[in-house]
């Protein structure tokens, strides 16, 4: 393991890369991220699929256990974390059939009191965007691992920030993985296949599925729109683990959470309707979602 700017490198990341690899046909089909996340709409038609194989840590599918109790990340965050308690809590895995970039984000972060539990993933991404709670944020550490050696595909991320340089790992990838803080740290999946690589016809109802044992099929209402070589797929596994460390404030009620937000925005000069329910509110998670976007957080500071 080698450390390089803000991650550290894991290789091998797994004792037996083919058994992992294996259980994303076994596990499939898998549905559109923007089913989990949502995403613009320009994005809603990416072939960009995800599947949850643990949670709250306990494995969700069979096998799932050999990525979550993975040593070497355990030890990898305990390396770059500098601490010896971490307790895995999630892993998700994402299949990206030939595309543009993705998104550049964060990872959902969780807060003591308000976690992907109980609180829409949207109000948890912009509470960590708007750094206004970072007293009460769980540091969580995150292992990115691959499997692709097509063309593009690279892991793209920021680590001094959206105004520092880009900075890429790029194929072949093969039973390695990045162990950071993508909670905080901006990335991005860079585009996947050739530049000119036409995109499906497909919805945020479409789903990935094997197609034999060498393709991947993308289906939607039953009808093909599209078949990829298993080699065109771009297969990754994100882990996460919370670092155990002692309460320094009291959990966060929604309360608390809402007298946050409203003092910010009138800061802000924001106008807005206090929401009945602001978990469920549509119009209060948008406003929510475009003031404290990386775009409009950034013009903020200009």
């Amino acid at each position: 393991m080698s450390s390089a700017g803000k991650f550290l490198r894991i290789s091998p990341a797994f004792d037996d890369p083919d058994q992992v690899r294996a259980l994303f046909a076994w596990h499939a089909p898998y549905r559109t991220i923007a089913e989990y996340i949502p995403r613009p709409a320009q994005e809603s038609g990416h072939p960009y699929f995800r599947g949850s194989w643990a949670a709250k840590g306990e494995p969700l599918v069979e096998g799932a256990e050999v990525v979550l109790y993975n040593r070497r990340f355990i030890e990898a965050a305990r390396t770059f974390f500098g601490t010896q308690d971490i307790r895995p809590t999630f892993v998700v895995v994402n299949l990206n059939a030939p595309m543009p970039p993705g998104p550049t984000h964060v990872d959902v972060p969780t807060f003591r009191g308000a976690t992907r539990d109980q609180y829409p993933l949207s109000t948890l991404i912009a509470m960590g965007a708007s750094e206004l709670f970072e007293q009460w944020r769980v540091i969580q550490a995150g292992a990115v691992s691959w499997f692709y050696d097509g063309p593009g595909g690279n892991f793209e991320y920021w680590p001094n920030g959206l105004d520092g340089p880009m900075l890429a790992e790029r194929p072949p990838f093969h039973n390695v993985a990045i162990m950071a803080d993508n909670d905080r740290m901006y990335h991005r999946i860079g585009r996947v296949g050739a530049v000119d690589a036409n995109l499906p016809r497909m919805t945020v109802a479409a789903e990935i599925r094997p197609a034999g044992r060498e393709a991947w099929e993308i289906v939607e209402n039953g009808e093909v729109r599209a078949t990829y070589p298993a080699k065109a797929i771009r297969l990754s596994i994100v882990w996460k683990a919370d670092l155990e460390t002692r309460p320094r404030v009291e959990p966060l009620t929604l309360d608390r959470v809402m007298e946050v937000f409203t003092a910010d925005l009138r800061h802000r000069n924001v106008e807005f309707r206090p929401p009945t329910n602001p978990l469920s509110d549509r119009e209060w998670i948008s406003l929510l979602e475009n003031t404290y976007s990386p775009l409009a957080l950034r013009r903020s500071k200009q």
